[in-house]
């Protein structure tokens, strides 16, 4: 089940898998819940279409939280499969190298961590 919270105007502001005090149950389909879950593009809502869209966001959004963690020292980035070493480090690259030529300096304009450095002085990527 599903169950959301709407506003003044109708409008969901928020979504749980439970019952909770001011909420009613909808389902996935209902026109103002794929709206909240931004998922309204006026078409009827394919699952597979959307899922296909938002691989490249949430792909960045996974790179983004390995970076976090990295940066927290909650894992290190050699804990990671080879495989995902070689792929999040080419990403990285591919990316440092389009905000250059974009003459950006860092993302959301925020200062490179490590001085620019992909790893830390302790960690070896082969």
């Amino acid at each position: 089940m599903l169950y959301a919270k709407f506003d003044d105007q109708g409008k969901v502001i928020s979504l749980t898998e439970t019952p909770a005090s001011g909420a009613r149950e909808v389902t996935l389909r209902d026109p103002k819940v794929l709206e909240f879950l931004s998922m309204n593009d006026s078409q009827e809502f394919d699952p597979d279409v959307f899922l296909d869209q938002s691989d490249k966001s949430t792909i960045r959004i996974l790179e983004d939280l390995i970076d976090t963690l990295v940066s927290q020292h909650l894992i290190r980035f050699t804990d990671l499969p080879m495989p995902a070493q070689k792929k999040l480090l080419s990403r990285k690259l591919a990316r440092n190298l389009a905000r250059e030529e974009a003459g950006l300096s860092s993302p959301e304009g925020q200062p490179q961590e490590n001085g620019g450095n992909i790893l830390d002085d302790e960690e070896q990527l082969f």
